[in-house]
């Protein structure tokens, strides 16, 4: 059996971002990812799997300890299922600090889930309309599954496969070779996202979001990663 891990990171990925309009409290910020994935152009994902996420953007930041525990106590007495974790958007010259929520059975229960996190002293930013694409970085656990030596799969989502590269990345550095590792692999299709996850040491990784992906081809897309750092 294959090494399992469990730990925490970060994830950052750029998205576009739009105001929902529907389903929330009144004068509240909500924004919705409307092209989850932009790098992935396969096949259609599998039955059930909603990528969507939105945020719920809050006044000021919050621990993300405490938006834990808060999420924590809000489960015990509401019953819909829903996934959250600590986020924060870059848009243009603003910061936003947010409660990403994702695998909601639908839109209906945004309000209620503000709703309990208002009762348990979050304050949510004013309404405004926003469109456009935004640098997301989110706070997460992960349960991964070692495949091989640098090569980790994601245990809560089956489509996510994390890769160690030797070097952190800054976002156009990252775009470029991501950019150039596409033109050269066009019979692969995947979505590609830059992240830290905390094991012995800070270990720096390139999440893919691909469908049906195996291991030869998460290897060959890992040394792409290697080769173009190399030239930097």
């Amino acid at each position: 059996m294959n090494k399992i891990i469990e730990t925490i990171g970060s994830i950052s990925k750029v998205e576009k971002l739009e105001t929902l309009n529907n389903n929330i409290l009144e004068n509240t910020l909500v924004l919705e990812e409307i092209e989850p994935f932009p790098g992935y152009h396969g096949a259609n994902l599998p039955t059930g799997y909603n990528p969507t996420a939105v945020y719920l953007v809050l006044r000021k930041k919050v621990s993300t300890v405490r938006i834990m525990r808060i999420t924590q106590n809000i489960r015990k007495y509401l019953k819909p299922g829903f996934d959250s974790t600590v986020a924060r958007i870059y848009i243009n010259n603003d910061v936003f600090n947010c409660i990403r929520l994702r695998n909601l059975d639908s839109y209906a229960i945004i309000p209620e889930l503000q709703k309990n996190y208002l009762h348990e002293g979050l304050k949510f930013l004013k309404k405004r309309e926003i469109h456009g694409d935004g640098i997301i970085e989110v706070k997460k656990h992960f349960e991964l599954e070692k495949l091989e030596d640098g090569i980790y799969k994601d245990l809560e989502d089956p489509l996510m496969y994390y890769l160690q590269i030797p070097d952190h990345l800054n976002w156009s550095v990252f775009l470029e070779i991501t950019t150039s590792i596409r033109h050269n692999l066009d019979d692969l299709s995947f979505d590609a996202a830059l992240g830290a996850i905390y094991m012995k040491e800070i270990t720096e990784v390139v999440r893919i979001f691909a469908r049906d992906m195996g291991v030869p081809d998460l290897q060959k897309i890992r040394q792409r990663y290697i080769e173009e750092l190399s030239k930097y």
